[in-house]
């Protein structure tokens, strides 16, 4: 009997099981229903989504540009555009890219003074005069480049400036008389407006120069003497500097 009832017993758990498998639980149906919606919700979702921010990248557009619109078409909606938005962070110009642009181009004229009272114009000053339509930075020297440093800040001191001007002592020494002094005035022409460039306006403004020297240097100093000698016995000439 008592092995006959262990079979009769494992039967019925083994029908009750069934049972449950066919009629299934709540708890079981659960889990089917909310993948079912949370599909649903995320085939709704995604294209809102993607308009959303297609939205939001149209409007951001049309704020940007639109302040920038001619009048001529859309009357006196630009401006007042550009003055809302004024006190808002999305106006741009290009200075955001380039802060401190350069407006102007600027060239070092140099005169070589002499003891008899001649001033002779160098080759800076010649190619201040005659240098304005080059393309500096596609087409430059170490020379170019560092008389554009020496240019810097006239108004304070520089090495390099100072060394420069040492160097053209040399350079102008090598003719033969060797000069006084250095003087040094700077020329500065700004650029126009692309705008009015296109209305016929010429690329630079007028010529705007400094009468007064900016910066001099004296030529017969025994420092400088000194590089002149030790130049002229470098190149083989036998030539004292102190006897010009």
């Amino acid at each position: 009997m008592g092995v006959d009832d262990g079979h009769q017993s494992s039967d019925a758990d083994a029908d009750a099981d069934a049972d449950a498998d066919q009629t299934g639980s709540p708890d079981a149906a659960e889990p089917v229903s909310s993948d079912v919606n949370t599909a649903q919700s995320s085939r709704v979702r995604g294209p809102l989504r993607r308009v959303l921010h297609v939205t939001w990248a149209l409007a951001l557009a049309s704020v940007i540009v639109a302040p920038n619109l001619p009048a001529s078409g859309f009357g006196p909606l630009p401006s007042r555009l550009s003055g809302w938005m004024r006190p808002l962070p999305f106006a741009q110009s290009w200075r955001m890219y380039a802060p401190n642009p350069g407006r102007s181009h600027t060239y070092m004229n140099l005169a070589a003074h002499y003891p008899d009272g001649r001033i002779v114009e160098l080759q800076e000053t010649l190619q201040e005069r005659e240098g304005w339509s080059v393309t500096w930075a596609g087409n430059k020297s170490r020379v170019d480049i560092w008389r554009h440093y020496a240019n810097f800040r006239p108004k304070k001191s520089s090495a390099h400036r100072t060394w420069y001007l040492r160097a053209v002592c040399i350079r102008e020494a090598r003719k033969g008389e060797i000069p006084t002094k250095i003087v040094m005035t700077q020329v500065r022409r700004r650029f126009t407006p692309p705008g009015r460039v296109a209305k016929g306006k010429r690329e630079l403004g007028a010529r705007r120069g400094h009468s007064k020297a900016m910066a001099w240097m004296p030529c017969k100093t025994r420092a400088t003497l000194a590089l002149i000698e030790a130049d002229r016995a470098r190149r083989g000439k036998d030539s004292s500097p102190e006897a010009q």
